[in-house]
């Protein structure tokens, strides 16, 4: 990983998988209000393990204020795969909310996961691992937030992956 400073911000290079993992779970042990994922499909290689679980986890009992808010592409991909956050959503649904981007933004690459809008994790290709860190002050993580909360505002909900109560 390399490092670049400036009097701005602060930014860090990603480029394996294993770092990816390691920074995501940094990076989210970090959150105290809010979580705030844009993503395919919860990149179960990065998002589907038992460290990012109990790290939400542990966020979310932290207060009754928190919330993590999943944008997805498909919920169809999530329904055949036994992803943990999405057993999270079901079991803690008034803390982890999951939502579908709309269709006219489906054509957008990238991924990125922002925490308390203060860093983002900003992959160009959601497929790739390489990605970068990045910190307030930022301008591009400020326009990441903004384009989040928009397309959170014009979502759906998740309907197919909520739990089933008999």
């Amino acid at each position: 990983m390399t490092t670049k400073q400036s009097k701005q911000s602060q930014s860090r290079t990603i480029k394996s998988l294993s770092d990816l993992i390691t920074q995501t779970e940094e990076l989210l042990s970090k959150a105290n209000r809010t979580i705030k994922i844009y993503t395919y499909n919860l990149d179960p290689r990065i998002l589907n393990s038992r460290k990012i679980e109990e790290t939400i986890l542990q966020f979310i009992r932290t207060s009754r204020f928190v919330r993590v808010e999943l944008l997805i592409h498909h919920e169809s991909t999530l329904q055949r795969v036994d992803h943990r956050l999405v057993r999270l959503a079901q079991n803690f649904s008034s803390f982890i909310t999951i939502r579908l981007i709309p269709r006219d933004y489906h054509e957008n690459p990238f991924a990125f996961y922002l925490i308390d809008d203060r860093y983002m994790l900003y992959r160009n290709q959601y497929t790739r691992f390489e990605a970068e860190i990045q910190e307030l002050p930022n301008s591009q993580l400020k326009q990441k937030t903004k384009y989040f909360d928009e397309i959170w505002q014009k979502s759906s909900p998740a309907v197919h992956l909520r739990a089933l109560i008999i």
